[in-house]
Formats: C-alpha cells, structure tokens, sequence
C-alpha cells in the first residue's frame, strides 16, 4: 500500500481579541500614570510633585474601567469572581487577579493621604456641595497641624513605595502571560514585558500630558497654563522623548532577535516587516507612535510649543494602541501549521463596549478633576487659597 501524506492548513481561533489588546492599552496608562505620580513623592525629585496628585487619579479612573474589558470578554462575565477563590500558583493570569484588586485599593488610600489636607481646609472653607464632599472624604479627620501633615507626607511615601512595584507588575504580567506562550513565536522572549512596560510609560506620560493641558485649564483654580505649569509640561515631555527612545530600542533588539532565531521567528519577522501587518507596524506603530512624536520632541521650534507637544502625544497613544492590536492580536494570527494567517474579525459587539467603556472613561476623568482638588482648593472670595507646592503657587 502506497503511504498516503495528507497536508492541510489548520486555522486556530483568536482567543485574545480586541478587548483584550484595549484592556493592556488601560492597564499601560495606568501604571505609566503612577509611575510619574511617585517621582515627586517617593522618589523626592521636588519639581514633580506637583503632578502627584494628577497622576494617581488618572492611575486609579484608568484601574476602575479596564477590568471591565476582561469581563466583558468573557462568555460567562457574570462568573469572573471564581478566580478569587481558584488561585492557580503556576499562573499569571491568577496572579494578576489580586494585583488588580491590590493595586487600585493601595492606590485609593495613597491618594487620600495626598488630598487629606484639601479634604480638611475645604471642608471649613468652601460651601455647598464641595463642603459636604470634602467633610465627608475628610471621615473627620481635620488636622491640620504639622505633625499631621507630617504624618500624611509619611504614609503618603510609604503607600507610594508599595504602589510602584505594584503598578509595574499589573502591567508587567500581562506580557509575562504572552511570553510564556512557547507556541506563539512572537511572544515567546524575555523582552516582552520590558516591551509592555516601556510602552506604558511612553503612553501614560502622553495621557499625563494632554490631560494636564486640559485640566490645568479648565479646572484649576487660575483656570489657565501658568508659566510654571508650561514648564513643568516641556519637562515631562522631555520625559516621554526619553521613553520613545528606550521603547524604540528595545522593539529593535527583537525584532533583530526574533528575525535570527529559528524559522517561526523569522516568518513572525516577516509578517511585521514585509507582511500583511507592515503598514500597521511600520506605519502606525513605529512610524505615528514613534518616529513622529521623537522627531517633535526634538526638534527646537516644535519641542517648545504646547500644540506640538499635545500632537506627539496623541500620537503615541495612537501608536501603543497599535502596538498592542499589532502584538495580541497579530501574534495569534500567525499560523501554527501551514501559511495561512488565522482570521480575526473584531465583534461589534466588542467594538460597542470599548467605545461605551471609553466614553465612561471620560466622564470619570471630568468628574475626577471637576470635584477633588487635585490642583488644590478652588479660590473664593471670602478664603483665598495658597497652598505651597502646587502648581502655580505664588
């Protein structure tokens, strides 16, 4: 009997969809968000505290909506409790469960200690609805002596310490997810949650920066962009030119790897850089999200202008957007066996929950910054406010 070989092209699903890629994108603005927020307080570098208190409330409105991605993707969302009482050492989606709950809960208090002196002078000060929300999140703690405040200056220190190793690995462990897939060629490489992280660092300080413009200006208490607030802005941005420079390296030494590893390594390369994926990697990834704002950040005429700076930083958060669809979704699209790419067509269901869950972002930001003094008291006429060390403090 002749031996018959029967070669057939098997597609496999992608399981990790749109909301999941979104879902890393909210996690990565999260952590980049606290990770600045810390270079003042616990880090003592004195000209970026002014931004402690922007940075950790963006760190926690970003933390309340991007679980909900997760369970959105679910097929039975109503179920997602299950993994707290299910713990699997050997996972890092186990894991991952409780530093989603750690994080944010740590968080919550580390921006309490920071807005505690607010909470107590407002509660005196200002009337109406702001009176009675700031005596309530006081909880009756109005002590303003300095051996409170230094005691709020400690704790604060203290819950931002745990906060940042923590911020790191709630986004660290998703690309240790990714990377211990030995199957997905792509993913498989030490690098990838030095890649994720880097990435949400050049993301977050670009949402840090567009939502300090933005907040600075409307809801401040001068109600405009001082010429210290500017420059404490270019400084950031300095920051995020930094980040694009270590983010870019990093994507260049694997690919670099990646091209010269084994064969699936090389047809992983391909697909990206001469593929079907080229222009959303090279063009919007690399080219919109990196090679653009670096090219702004750099140059003296642009480097200087807030309206330039807003447009980089816009565009790395286009680009990480990207970068995530490109490397979840793109790397479940190579194939295990044959050539043929896996489909993959976005559910417009999935579709309708980002865009719901993004515009409920938003609303969480404005009432975010619209009603807890992150920038301090706002100034009435009967009581002044002056607080040292926030931003444009005379």
């Amino acid at each position: 009997m002749d031996n018959v070989t029967y070669l057939a092209n098997v597609t496999h699903p992608v399981q990790l969809g749109i909301l999941i890629a979104i879902y890393f994108f909210y996690t990565g603005l999260s952590a980049g968000s606290f990770v600045l927020s810390s270079l003042g307080t616990v880090f003592g570098i004195e000209k970026y505290k002014p931004i402690a208190k922007a940075g950790v409330t963006m760190a926690i409105a970003l933390l309340a909506i991007a679980p909900l991605h997760l369970i959105a993707d679910l097929e039975q969302p109503g179920r997602f409790y299950t993994l707290f009482f299910r713990l699997n050492p050997t996972s890092a989606i186990s894991y991952g469960t409780f530093l989603l709950t750690l994080y944010p809960l740590n968080s919550v208090i580390y921006l309490w200690f920071l807005m505690r002196k607010d909470f107590a002078a407002g509660a005196n000060q200002l009337s109406g609805f702001r009176q009675k929300l700031y005596r309530f999140l006081s909880f009756g703690n109005t002590d303003l002596s300095p051996e409170a405040l230094a005691k709020d200056a400690k704790r604060a220190k203290l819950l931002g310490t745990l906060g940042v190793p923590l911020a790191l690995l709630v986004h660290g462990y998703t690309g240790f997810i990714l990377a211990n897939i030995q199957a997905r060629a792509l993913w498989h490489t030490g690098l990838m949650p030095l890649i994720f992280l880097m990435s949400a660092m050049v993301s977050g300080t670009g949402l840090l920066i567009l939502v300090l413009l933005l907040s600075q200006r409307f809801f401040s208490p001068e109600r405009s962009i001082t010429p210290e607030r500017k420059k404490l802005i270019l400084d950031i941005a300095q920051l995020m030119l930094w980040f694009i420079v270590v983010d870019a390296s990093l994507m260049v030494i694997d690919f670099i790897v990646l091209y010269y590893t084994n064969a699936a390594g090389r047809a992983a390369a391909e697909l990206f850089l001469y593929g079907s994926h080229r222009t959303m990697f090279l063009g919007v990834e690399a080219g919109l999200g990196l090679f653009v704002p670096f090219l702004l950040l750099l140059i003296p005429r642009t480097k200087g202008s807030l309206g330039w700076i807003s447009i980089a930083s816009f565009l790395t958060l286009v680009g990480v957007i990207a970068m995530r669809v490109n490397f979840v979704i793109g790397g479940q699209q190579l194939p295990l066996t044959g050539n043929t790419l896996n489909p993959y067509t976005a559910d417009p269901r999935h579709l309708m929950f980002i865009a719901v869950f993004a515009l409920l972002e938003l609303a969480v930001l404005y009432f975010a910054f619209r009603f807890l003094p992150v920038f301090g008291l706002p100034k009435t006429p009967s009581a002044p406010v002056n607080y040292q060390g926030q931003v444009g403090a005379k």
